[in-house]
């Protein structure tokens, strides 16, 4: 289920069994494969955190090259398991908008939103920060370039529906 990408030093692991994980004394974390060769501020990151976020994961060592790749999270251990799902929830920011509470006519375009970190005021990128995905998501990229996550757009109320359709 879980294959190697090699490092440039060989020392990857084979697959997921062959690794535990450490959390260092600032919340980094470090890799330590079977052998004991011990990785120092690894990076876990998801494949395609958007189109698909209970996917594949890689390990990066602190250059970026990947020491280690991943199906899913479901390939290792439980406990290790959780550990990385901390790592990864630490790392990301996506706020998930549940409503549309307003939107401008006028350029620049500014919504007020409600996500799951509470109500938001932004403006948006250009007249084509919305960006429908293909399973019904959609994506928003404000001014200062915050991605918002919209994950399922036909779920929102009929008033949000409506201002989003008005700029896709």
């Amino acid at each position: 289920m879980t294959t190697e990408q090699p490092a440039a030093t060989g020392e990857a692991p084979k697959n997921t069994a062959d690794c535990r994980f450490k959390e260092l004394a600032d919340g980094g974390l470090a890799l330590v494969t079977a052998d004991g060769n011990r990785h120092d501020r690894v990076l876990v990151v998801r494949a395609f955190p958007l189109s698909a976020p209970g996917g594949p994961v890689a390990v990066l060592n602190a250059e970026g090259r990947e020491l280690l790749w991943a199906e899913s999270l479901a390939a290792f251990p439980p406990a290790t398991r959780q550990q990385l799902a901390d790592q990864l929830a630490a790392g990301e920011f996506l706020p998930r908008i549940e409503a549309i509470l307003s939107a401008s006519r006028h350029e620049p375009i500014t919504w007020e939103v409600v996500t799951d970190r509470g109500r938001h005021r932004f403006q948006l990128a250009a007249s084509d920060a919305v960006v429908r995905q293909p399973d019904g998501s959609a994506t928003v990229t404000d001014a200062a370039g915050i991605w918002y996550l919209i994950p399922a757009v036909r779920q929102l109320d009929r008033r949000s529906r409506r201002l989003i359709e008005r700029l896709s």
